[in-house]
């Protein structure tokens, strides 16, 4: 038998060629996709930040705002692994991550002129934050956000795609509902209240981007602020609530 004749058979190539273009795709799609290592490696990460962010909080600031945004990014993350969601390109989803960052900083001006650092800490039980602290903490997150976020869409480097989900779900969509509420629990105006109005659009429609299922966005952020709103209120300090208010007087 002539196996050089059946191999360079047009067929036999054609049949090949499908097969190699194949596991191609397959390989292109599954690249797309948050697969088993990044999703351990991710949960690990996830892990980390909340160790991190329990071990620096003044009071429970961090603890009750900054540890169910984890939750929910993971269960956002857990998600996006369980359904295979195959991610967007980075041309599509980096300009409208960045826009979403870019209102951080308005956003963070705001805090800091009027001492959101001071302010969000007592409500909590804690000490005010350093100006030092306050603006190193948040510049040093925005770079993580920013570069993990980059080398996610860029590398296919999966499990850092947390770190910018945690940016999306808590610093955008739990900004939104925290300031919102804290405002209105209080009647008067809190820290950070007027830029956060514009995470309610921003921060659902760069998730929207992110999932792929309007559904889904929409239930996550309402279990969301079914959660953060009672903690924020359960665990803020009365004491603290009262020197505020007379402080407003």
């Amino acid at each position: 038998m002539n196996y050089k004749a059946i191999h360079n058979d047009p067929l036999t190539q054609t049949v090949q060629n499908q097969k190699g273009a194949l596991v191609m795709e397959h390989q292109v799609i599954s690249s797309n996709m948050v697969r088993t290592r990044d999703f351990v490696i991710g949960t690990i990460i996830a892990l980390v930040m909340g160790t991190l962010f329990t071990l620096l909080s003044s009071g429970m600031s961090l603890i009750v705002t900054f540890v169910p945004g984890i939750i929910f990014s993971w269960l956002m993350y857990a998600w996006l692994f369980v359904k295979k969601v195959e991610l967007p390109t980075s041309s599509a989803f980096l300009p409208l991550f960045f826009a979403l960052l870019t209102v951080q900083f308005i956003h963070f001006a705001e805090e800091f002129t009027t001492k959101f650092d001071t302010k969000f800490p007592l409500l909590y039980g804690g000490m005010p934050y350093s100006d030092t602290f306050f603006v190193t903490f948040n510049m040093i997150a925005y770079a993580v956000f920013a570069l993990a976020c980059i080398v996610a869409f860029t590398k296919n480097i999966r499990f850092l795609l947390f770190p910018a989900l945690f940016f999306i779900m808590y610093g955008a969509i739990g900004n939104a509902i925290s300031h919102t509420w804290w405002s209105l629990y209080l009647r008067s105006y809190f820290p950070g209240l007027i830029t956060a109005q514009i995470f309610w659009i921003a921060g659902p429609f760069v998730l929207y981007k992110l999932v792929g299922k309007g559904k889904v966005v929409f239930t996550v952020i309402i279990l969301f602020a079914l959660v953060l709103i009672p903690l924020l209120t359960i665990f803020a300090s009365p004491d603290a609530m009262s020197s505020y208010a007379l402080s407003l007087s």
